[in-house]
């Protein structure tokens, strides 16, 4: 007779292995993939300004709107400031600014405040750039949960053991 701590065991641990499917198997499109070129951004909105930033390496890429009807803003003076780092972002040609930010390329959370100069609106936007450290390489369709599982199983066959042999010296 099989004791009902074993089964619930076992249930347990078969219930947390992953499932994969074999070849033929198909639940209709793939999602599409996520985009790598992804850049960390930051977002500030005022009354008179939408404001996005984005880093490039170490360049910090600017987008400022309208807030009223969302048209760019082209000629518009920002200066951006982190903490003692103070930059002033300069027309990219292309709708946008940039600005060397060479000293916030570091991972971490970076409070950020633009002084925009647009006419005669002046609007002070904060905001908070997220950089987050490089991922560890690791196997991206989960079968890295593999060995933790394998381990805890071990670990859950040791302790059976030990039961079952405390239960029969007792005997």
């Amino acid at each position: 007779m099989i004791p009902h701590i074993v089964i619930a065991s076992l249930a347990m641990l078969f219930n947390a292995a992953p499932v994969w499917s074999h070849e033929g198997h198909d639940h209709g499109e793939a999602p599409p993939p996520v985009e790598s070129g992804w850049t960390p951004r930051a977002t500030a909105r005022s009354d008179d300004f939408d404001l996005v930033a984005a880093m490039e390496g170490g360049q910090m890429r600017i987008w400022l709107d309208r807030g009223s009807d969302n048209a760019p803003v082209t000629d518009a003076r920002i200066d951006v400031e982190a903490g003692a780092w103070k930059g002033e972002a300069r027309p990219a040609g292309d709708g946008s600014y940039r600005v060397d930010a060479a000293a916030l390329a570091r991972p971490g959370d970076h409070a950020l405040v633009f002084t925009v100069e647009a006419g005669t609106v002046v609007d002070l936007l904060p905001a908070t750039l997220v950089l987050k450290a490089e991922p560890v390489a690791g196997s991206p369709d989960g079968r890295g949960a593999l060995l933790p599982m394998a381990v805890g199983g071990l670990v859950a066959i040791a302790g059976l053991g030990m039961w079952w042999r405390r239960r029969r010296a007792a005997a």
